[in-house]
């Protein structure tokens, strides 16, 4: 294939394009990212707030080896709000203990009617009896929904206040650099057209 002038820059112009679009989406995706992981800092270190809810969704980091080996400790889980309803056995929720602080996700290994009531029986996969307690529905905060392995404990310690700071820190370096670099690739390729405007123009590349 002949690679006229008229293609070579063509080719450019896509390949600007795609870089523009891209830089558009990044700042505001990392920004939002940057937003979120800043108020789950603040619920959690100023708030107090252990069930913090984003959208409908929670996040907990796995603890305990009760769900080994599907879900380990240091795993980051994601809870979505549930109807009732949907419910079956199979299922893995995450619901609030007594204590109205702690939670636990188990899985429901049986679903028993008491005095018109559902009740829920849970179970850890790696455990090798029931849980004690059964579940009533206004315990339940949700099922999981996906995970990702041992972000849970990279998260941990990225939630704090040093560890937000750094996160702010990068977010900017990364930002300046990027434009500083954008700048030097325009710089040089005016200087580029400048002083080879005749052989650029004229020549075709095979």
């Amino acid at each position: 294939m002949i690679y006229t002038t008229e293609i070579i820059k063509k080719k450019k112009s896509n390949s600007n394009k795609i870089r523009s679009v891209l830089k558009i989406i990044f700042f505001p995706f990392t920004a939002a990212i940057l937003l979120l992981i800043l108020y789950a800092g603040y619920m959690k270190f100023v708030k107090h707030e252990e069930n913090i809810n984003i959208l409908g969704y929670r996040a907990y980091m796995v603890m305990t080896g009760s769900m080994e080996p599907n879900y380990n400790i240091g795993d980051l889980i994601i809870i979505r709000e549930t109807s009732i309803q949907d419910l079956k056995v199979g299922d893995v929720i995450n619901y609030v203990l007594d204590n109205k602080k702690d939670t636990v996700t188990h899985r429901i290994s049986d679903i028993i009617v008491e005095n018109g009531e559902t009740l829920y029986q849970t179970k850890g996969d790696n455990n090798n009896s029931v849980d004690n307690e059964l579940v009533h529905p206004n315990q339940i905060q949700g099922t999981l929904v996906f995970k990702i392995s041992k972000l849970g404990s990279v998260l941990t310690n990225m939630l704090t206040g040093t560890g937000i700071v750094i996160i702010c820190l990068l977010i900017i370096v990364s930002y300046f650099r990027s434009s500083r670099k954008e700048e030097r690739r325009i710089a040089r390729e005016d200087a580029r057209k400048h002083y080879n405007t005749a052989k650029y123009e004229e020549e075709d590349i095979i």
